[in-house]
């Protein structure tokens, strides 16, 4: 359909809900990645607090007490460094310079410890170890003033490529940076274990300098950090997932970490007083964690026991329910064969009766006729339906739908009325359609004669049933339009309704002087119910819309009759 008019459209959305399961996990994947992010902040703000203590000559920052070594400042330097590289990872990865920036951060920690390290190797003086800071010689358990143990660069090289490589995995599958993160976890943990047993050889090695219990804690935790940032992937992937592996990860892994150094502790804290050995030192430390790890193991199994009885209570309400469905199924085939016969029964009695009709019928027109006065008969039945059903309802907008899907019913009844008294079995005078149904409406909708005026001017023009019915339904929406919105307030005005040929074209205009369609109105994308069906039904009959909006409103419709009357 043509029309002058601007056209406008709109856009929707959709909410979708994940299964309970999926959002558990979503939630637990969720907390790993925020803790990963506070715990990449606290180690940025170590760092800070190490160049503070250095630059302020403030022990307690160093260091806890004089019985420990110092943690060097190019480690705090190398924990801003990675700390910050990691909370950019979390919080913005699509912005590209931004994460060229993060990757920037990891490879000078990388630079750092990989520096650090030749200077071991090598027995080199790069000058990087007091290009901040200054140590006085003799510092306990430091090899050279001021450079950072040969496991601290370890560890901020592992976690340094690790940072780097967060989005590499192995063509198994496996996760490049978390298995970096778990292995200087794993040394950070020892030095730990070193401080915590009294153990020098863990955290010192001869002729290198020790890596200071800040250090060892501070890498530990950017270790745990960098394996939860990716808590749906890799090995973090196994623990977090809804399986039953996962499951028992989760409860074992904590356990078997936690309990062992709980114990350790114990039994050297007890030999350290003096109330036993070192031999039954080490038999408290197996037999205690033997008989923690059976209860944990038993506990587990209980869980696990208890998951297969609801499992298995699921799968027997699952087959009662699947066999009273076969119940149900065979019950509805055999009333569904039962029915199918009925209906075979009867439209095999309205073929009959049909044939009977045919014959009875001597010429076509008469047949025509008759379908024509049924069909007629058949709207007037669903405007009656219609009609009996709106009297139930309370809610006028409901009412009013009701009641313009009865004068739709009506207006189609109407063209087939017509064609039931007419000489012509396909053609109908449109001009005298016009005047009835608009006569109707008048009636229908109440409105006084003195108030409102219709004026009909209308040539007697033939049209055949095909664009008959779509145009009656066009002069039925414009003209109840017009007589519902247009004169609110017991106005007062006038409803013109025209239709002639000219040339090859037929016209049909709808006017009325009203208050007028609002202006940001566009038939085209309208969510108005009458004014989609017209706009349908121009395109129908191959038509042109013209809307006029001055002095009220006026729709201009223009058409061509298709040559199909003599098909």
């Amino acid at each position: 359909m043509k029309t002058s008019e601007t056209t406008t459209s709109t856009a929707d959305f959709k909410e979708t809900g994940d299964p309970p399961h999926e959002k558990m996990r979503y939630d637990r994947i969720s907390l790993l990645k925020s803790i990963s992010q506070i715990i990449a902040i606290i180690v940025a703000i170590i760092g800070f607090l190490i160049l503070f203590g250095w630059a302020f000559n403030i022990p307690m920052f160093k260091s806890p007490g004089p019985a420990f070594s110092t943690v060097k400042s190019n480690v705090g330097l190398a924990f801003i460094a990675i700390g910050i590289s990691l909370w950019i990872f979390q919080i913005q990865r699509e912005n590209k310079w931004v994460h060229i920036i993060a990757q920037i951060f990891s490879v000078l920690a990388i630079i750092l410890g990989c520096a650090i390290m030749l200077e071991y190797f090598f027995n080199l003086n790069l000058g990087i170890d007091q290009m901040m800071f200054r140590e006085a010689k003799g510092a306990l358990l430091t090899y050279t003033p001021n450079r950072m143990a040969f496991t601290a660069a370890l560890n901020i090289s592992l976690l340094g490529l690790a940072l780097l490589s967060m989005d590499q995995k192995t063509k198994g599958g496996y996760r490049v940076s978390q298995a970096l993160a778990i292995i200087s976890g794993f040394l950070s943990l020892l030095s730990l274990l070193g401080y915590v047993y009294g153990v020098q050889l863990l955290y010192y090695i001869p002729n290198y300098t020790s890596i200071s219990i800040y250090a060892a804690f501070t890498f530990f935790l950017m270790a745990v950090a960098v394996l939860f940032a990716q808590p749906d992937k890799g090995p973090m992937g196994v623990i977090t997932s809804d399986y039953f592996g996962g499951y028992l990860a989760r409860r074992l892994i904590p356990v078997a970490i936690i309990i062992p150094i709980f114990f350790g502790e114990l039994a050297i804290l007890g030999q350290y007083a003096g109330f036993y050995g070192g031999n039954f030192s080490v038999s408290l430390v197996v037999i205690s964690t033997t008989i923690i790890f059976i209860l944990v193991i038993w506990w587990n199994s209980l869980s696990f026991n208890w998951m297969d009885i609801k499992r298995e209570r699921a799968e027997i309400e699952l087959k009662r329910y699947k066999d009273n469905l076969e119940i149900m199924v065979q019950e509805k085939t055999a009333e569904l064969t039962s029915t199918n016969l009925e209906l075979e029964d009867e439209v095999k009695e309205r073929k009959s009766a049909e044939e009977e009709l045919k014959k009875s019928l001597g010429e076509k027109e008469l047949l025509m006729k008759e379908i024509h006065h049924r069909v007629k008969n058949n709207l007037m039945v669903i405007y009656s339906l219609l009609n009996l059903q709106s009297r139930y309802i309370k809610d006028k907008e409901t009412k009013d739908i009701f009641q313009e899907s009865q004068r739709r019913a009506r207006s189609m009844a109407l063209i087939h009325e017509l064609l039931y008294q007419s000489q012509q079995h396909n053609e109908v005078d449109f001009g005298s359609y016009i005047h009835t149904i608009s006569t109707e409406l008048f009636r229908n909708y109440s409105l006084n004669s003195e108030q409102v005026k219709l004026n009909l001017k209308t040539e007697d023009i033939m049209l055949d049933v095909n664009t008959a019915v779509p145009l009656g339904l066009i002069v039925n929406e414009l003209v109840s339009n017009s007589m519902k919105h247009a004169f609110p307030d017991e106005r007062e005005g006038e409803i013109d309704i025209r239709f002639f040929k000219e040339d090859d074209n037929y016209v049909l205009v709808v006017k009325d002087d009203g208050v007028g369609m609002p202006p940001d109105l566009d038939i085209n994308t309208t969510e108005t119910l009458g004014l989609q069906v017209v706009d349908s039904l121009i395109t129908q009959i191959h038509g042109d819309l013209k809307l006029i909006r001055e002095g009220g409103t006026t729709f201009q419709i223009s058409f061509r009759e298709p040559d199909f009357r003599n098909k």
